[in-house]
């Protein structure tokens, strides 16, 4: 029966690929099939097999023993060779022993099992840079190999994409170190899924550099940023990884803020942009002030509607009076005070938009003021207070101002160097101020800045400690 019922997870049980949301299912027998292998069933025997020499039968959807061609478990629709005992994925039937691969036209390519390729051989796809799974496709004369999945669906040869590049790119099947004039880095091209040249202009460009987005907005930055093929010799660093950047290179830069850059591959990394390109839309200014100036030194903020704040600039001791916003103590700063009630805000705190990216997120963050004044945790320092908070769209993380003010760089009073924000998911790390251990697996739970210059971790909370 036809239906329509979205699970990511569901593979269709004869060519195990993704399900849409609309596709087959069998009540009855609990499978289910996207709508190609629905309307052009598999048949129930095949008489000449390109993987094995005898005919092939269906024989059902659960077996113990492993495929012949891929060597892993069966699970779903399987066919079986009567004669030899052995069982083959219904995909796995369209694998030959031998093919012609476009890619690597000189000579043709076998299957072999991964773990007899000699030592000095391709271990990973040429195309694709994974490890093939138990076997492989590989050309003995050149050293070139290829996993199951580039074999059925190899890469483009030629690719028209305007965004990239006015001409034809015609892709390169050998790994050459060069630096890609999109991104500017030089790496071996196993790691970018392969390389595309432009004879014509000398262009060359990794397979992963192309169709990059022409405009976006990071978290790290303010305005929009534009990509250009040529960054030019006004830029220095990156705004991201705070590393030299090429001027012969692309990158983003800001129209608006001079100086500005980020790397090509910075800019689109996941924990930095939000995967939304911005090329043609408008860019709309919104008023993201939390406050209404009623008259010179008097605001109406929307955390006190009720009455009307006036700056004091810091010649008063405000002594055991702490910040609404923040908590913290107010000492000697400017301050927005009610001269009605006990209400009082730093001016900075006073100033805080409404709306705001975090420096550890691409989601839009909105100022929470609670005047319940219930005390919460915040998400990243897992500090308890009940001051203000910048809320996610699903109000699943509250992270309260001071974490949420972080900006970088950061000076830290027990460090000599400026400190950059850095994920730290990759490894466990230090803090060279508590000297505890951070584990930085998933999503950070403290923040952490890593500095530049002496590779020291710090976390930046040490700094914000709460009086008790």
């Amino acid at each position: 029966m036809l239906n329509n019922y979205d699970d990511s997870s569901d593979q269709c049980v004869l060519c195990r690929g993704h399900l849409p949301p609309l596709r087959y299912t069998c009540f009855t027998c609990k499978i289910t099939v996207d709508i190609a292998c629905g309307m052009n069933p598999w048949p129930q025997v095949i008489e000449h097999p390109l993987c094995h020499s005898h005919p092939l039968i269906v024989n059902g959807y659960e077996v113990s023993a492993s495929c012949g061609v891929c060597k892993e478990s069966n699970y779903g629709l399987f066919y079986l060779c009567i004669e030899c005992n052995v069982y083959f994925h219904v995909e796995c039937v369209r694998f030959s022993q031998e093919v012609n691969h476009p890619c690597h036209s000189n000579h043709p390519l076998k299957l072999i099992a991964f773990d007899a390729l000699t030592d000095d051989a391709e271990k990973t796809c040429i195309l694709c840079a994974n490890y093939p799974r138990n076997v492989c496709y590989h050309c003995f004369i050149c050293d070139f190999t290829s996993c199951l999945r580039c074999t059925r669906r190899p890469p483009p040869l030629v690719v028209e994409d305007m965004k990239t590049h006015q001409h034809q790119l015609i892709r390169i099947s050998k790994r050459i170190l060069y630096a890609c004039d999109v991104c500017g880095l030089k790496r071996d091209t196993k790691y970018y899924h392969g390389s595309y040249i432009c004879h014509q202009c000398d262009f060359v460009v990794h397979g992963m550099c192309i169709g990059l987005p022409r405009v976006i907005s990071i978290n790290r930055h303010d305005h929009r940023i534009s990509f250009t093929y040529h960054i030019g010799p006004d830029y220095s660093k990156c705004g991201v990884c705070h590393r030299s950047i090429s001027q012969h290179h692309g990158a983003y830069s800001c129209f608006v803020c001079p100086n500005y850059a980020v790397h090509s591959r910075c800019a689109i990394e996941r924990d930095v942009w939000d995967g939304v390109e911005l090329e043609g839309i408008p860019y709309v200014i919104e008023d993201v002030t939390p406050y209404k100036v009623v008259s010179d030194g008097l605001i109406s903020h929307v955390s006190h509607v009720e009455h009307p704040l006036k700056l004091h600039k810091g010649n008063i001791l405000y002594e055991w009076i702490r910040c609404e916003a923040c908590r913290d103590p107010v000492g000697f700063d400017s301050v927005f005070v009610c001269e009605k009630c006990c209400f009082l805000l730093h001016q900075k705190c006073a100033n805080l938009p409404m709306k705001k990216k975090f420096i550890v997120d691409t989601e839009l963050y909105k100022l929470e003021v609670d005047k319940l004044r219930v005390a919460s945790y915040c998400s990243e320092c897992a500090t308890l207070s009940d001051g203000f908070k910048y809320s996610s769209h699903d109000e699943n993380r509250k992270v309260d101002v001071r974490c949420f003010s972080l900006s970088e760089p950061f000076v830290h009073a027990g460090h000599s160097h400026l400190l950059y924000f850095r994920k730290a998911y990759y490894r466990r790390s230090i803090c060279d101020a508590c000297m505890k251990m951070r584990h930085g697996i998933g999503r950070m739970s403290i923040l952490s800045f890593y500095v530049v210059t002496k590779k020291r971790v710090v976390k930046a909370g040490v700094t914000f400690v709460k009086d008790n």
